[in-house]
Order: C-alpha cells, then sequence, then structure tokens
C-alpha cells in the first residue's frame, strides 16, 4: 500500500519519523528502529539487510521529495515569481544528486548478503583492512542513542572519508593521535568506542597502534565495512548535503560534490601481516565492555572522539571505562559536552575533571580547541562548530574510598 500523504502532511509526519529537521547537520534524521527478529540477525547480525537499507533509502528521499516539493512544483505564481531558468537549474540540480545518491547506495547494497540466495549468503567478503568480530548475540547492536539515517551517514563519509575532510583529520584527530604517541613512544593496545565510519582509528593503527574499535550502530557498522574493506579505491562520487535545504548561499553549498573515499583505507596502513591492522567489535560499548562482558580486558589507552556526551548514564559509561585501564593507562578525549535530553546528569566539564581524579587520575593537559564537525567554517550560513576539549589523563592508583 502507497503512501497518500499530501506534500504538507508529509511535513508534520516527518518531524514525527525524523526529529527536527532544522539541526540536520548535528546528526539529526534519527529513526526509531524496530525490535529486529531472530531472523533478520541470522547472516553477520551487526549489518543490514539489503531490504533494511532500501527502506533507509528509501525514507532518505521521501524527506528529500518533500522539502524539494514546492521548488520543482510550485503553484503559478511561484513558478511566475522562479521564472524557468532558476526553475529549471534547481529541477536539474535535485534529479542528479537524488540519482548519484542513489547510485552510491545500490552500490552497497550490492554489496550486502542476498539472504534468499540460500547458504552461500553467509560466505564472508573480503576485509583485508579491517576484521569485524562479533563477541556474541547477547550483546545489542542497537542502543537508542545510536545514529540511524542516511543523512547522517552522508555527513559522516564527509567528515571521514572525502576531501573535504582535512579540517577534521588536522584539527581533531592529528592532535589526539600527537597527544597518545607522546604518552605511549611505543605503541600499546588501544580501544576506542564510537569508532563511527573508522577514519581515526585507521590513523591509530598506521601508527603502530593495536587497535580495537567499537560502534554500536549497525547502520554504521554496514558503512564502515563497505568504505574500509571492498570500496573501489577510485573512489564513487555523492552529494551529501542535498537534504539540507537551510544556510545555504548557492547550489554550490547545497550540491557540494565529493568522492569517497578519497583517499583507499588500505593505503594508510600496512597490509603483511597475517591478519588485518584494525579490529571493529559490534555492540553497545557498555554491555560489551563491563566486568564481566564478551569484550571486558584491560587495554593500554582509551581514546574517546566526541563520545562521552552520548549516554544517557553518564554514571555507567565512566564505571565501564575507569574498568578497562590499570594504573598507567591514559585516556585521551577530545569532543564537546552536547548532551542528550535523555542524559540523566549534564555534568560542566569541572566535575567531569573531578570525578575522574577521585576514581585516581592524573590530568597531564586541558587544552581548548576550536572545531568544526561536518563542513569547513564559511562554506555555509551555518556551520556546526564546537570549542571542545582535549585532555590527556593518566590512572595513578586507585580510586579513592
Amino acid at each position: 500500500m502507497g503512501w497518500t500523504l499530501s506534500p504538507r502532511s508529509w511535513a508534520a509526519a516527518r518531524s514525527v519519523i525524523l526529529g527536527s529537521v532544522g539541526v540536520c547537520l548535528s546528526g539529526a534524521f534519527t529513526f526509531l528502529w524496530p525490535r529486529l527478529s531472530p531472523k533478520s540477525m541470522g547472516i553477520e547480525g551487526w549489518r543490514l539487510s539489503r531490504t533494511e537499507l532500501r527502506e533507509l533509502l528509501n525514507k532518505y528521499e521521501r524527506v528529500v521529495e518533500d522539502d524539494a516539493y514546492f521548488l520543482v512544483q510550485p503553484s503559478n505564481a511561484e513558478r511566475q515569481m522562479l521564472g524557468p531558468e532558476l526553475l529549471q537549474r534547481r529541477v536539474s540540480a535535485v534529479r542528479k544528486a537524488r540519482d548519484q545518491n542513489r547510485h552510491f547506495i545500490e552500490k552497497v547494497i550490492e554489496d550486502l548478503p542476498d539472504i534468499l540466495a540460500g547458504p552461500d549468503a553467509a560466505v564472508l567478503p573480503a576485509r583485508p583492512v579491517a576484521e569485524f568480530r562479533s563477541l556474541g548475540d547477547g550483546v545489542s547492536t542497537l542502543p537508542a542513542s545510536s545514529y540511524g539515517s542516511l543523512a547522517s551517514v552522508f555527513l559522516h563519509l564527509m567528515r571521514d572519508w572525502s576531501e573535504m575532510c582535512e579540517h577534521v583529520v588536522s584539527v581533531q584527530y592529528t592532535p589526539v593521535l600527537r597527544e597518545l604517541k607522546e604518552q605511549l613512544p611505543r605503541g600499546g593496545q588501544v580501544l576506542l568506542p564510537g569508532a563511527g565510519l573508522g577514519r581515526l582509528a585507521m590513523m591509530l593503527a598506521a601508527e603502530g597502534f593495536q587497535v580495537e574499535a567499537n560502534d554500536a550502530s549497525r547502520l554504521f557498522l554496514t558503512f564502515a565495512d563497505y568504505i574500509l574493506n571492498r570500496a573501489p579505491r577510485s573512489g564513487t562520487m555523492l552529494f551529501p548535503l542535498a537534504h539540507v535545504f537551510s544556510e545555504n548561499w548557492g547550489h554550490a553549498q547545497q550540491y557540494t560534490k565529493i568522492t569517497v573515499p578519497t583517499i583507499a583505507p588500505e593505503s594508510l596502513v600496512n597490509l603483511t601481516g597475517t591478519r588485518p591492522p584494525l579490529l571493529i567489535v559490534p555492540g553497545d560499548f557498555v554491555k560489551t565492555y563491563e566486568v564481566g562482558g564478551p569484550g571486558f580486558r584491560r587495554f593500554d589507552a582509551l581514546v574517546t572522539c566526541f563520545f562521552i556526551d552520548t549516554p544517557k548514564d553518564v554514571e555507567e559509561l565512566f564505571r565501564v571505562m575507569n574498568g578497562l585501564l590499570e594504573e598507567g593507562g591514559v585516556w585521551v578525549n577530545l569532543g564537546p559536552l552536547n548532551w542528550r535530553k535523555e542524559a540523566r546528569m549534564k555534568l560542566a566539564w569541572e566535575e567531569i575533571v573531578s570525578i575522574w581524579q577521585q576514581k585516581g587520575f592524573e590530568f597531564l593537559s586541558q587544552k581548548r580547541i576550536e572545531c568544526d564537525y561536518h563542513i569547513p567554517r564559511g562554506e555555509k550560513m551555518y556551520t556546526e562548530s564546537y570549542n571542545v576539549v582535549l585532555s590527556v589523563a593518566v590512572k595513578r592508583s586507585k580510586p579513592k574510598d
């Protein structure tokens, strides 16, 4: 049965499905996912199925159609106001971006196993760069905080793997890497929760660290697997901002073209070993790494990037993080405190420092860094920018009683 909503009705429906479109650059467009049945989890349950990804593509395209509707189907008065040249330019831009983005997603869909192909569908694909290791069926891969839309994936592809990501690499990832190398010059075992599409994890692995990355979003895990392991070396063109109809100086901003990945992930690391240089563990961070969890062990360092403000229960998060480091363990953190609405405790940074000091940590440095999350400042009328903290702490003793 098809949709019968009018364009105006879609605006109301969209607000329920997607949340506020006006803040789409901050990774809104978060869908509520149904609880998955065991049948849909039969083949590497952390990956999306072809059907699920097609459904997300359809939802994404419906949102774009809704926002573009009156621009490409104007009333007679609006058509006269625009004139034929402006109207045709917009129609051409919308269709070109839609078709190219659809082409990119279809490539990812083809990369996913065909569940109806029989037992051969369970054959694992090539993973030369990043191994994905599921630690058990009892660990959730989709907490409520998980990103869940193609809009957020497109923005993060731009952030991590496009020619527009240099500001992210130089201002955010490189300083994190530099601080970690200063504390662990001989390398070590590093855990990176909230790894997303894997660019920071790859940079850490390229410097000789033994990296275990973790993420809970099946959507992001699916795209990370594709980009890191099997995407064409020449990349694929994408219009990552085609869904953003606000704060544009012109079509050049909304219909920015990128190629992903701009740099082949395998070129960043040494592939001569017997195992892939990067390990990614799907699953909810707390459930996976809490004491008694399937991933619990000690690491030399914990790296968090735009992560510690994501949970609902920060006490639980900090308790699990602390348990993963022995005395001498290093915690490098970069990010803001843009707490979720559902967060039980919206702490200030000075409160966080005090909490970790009580756990026996010494803060070696706390720096403020101006950074743009997705889009470089000046490209659009609005950019998601932060004055974030870059901190380094070392576990010196057991928590105080």
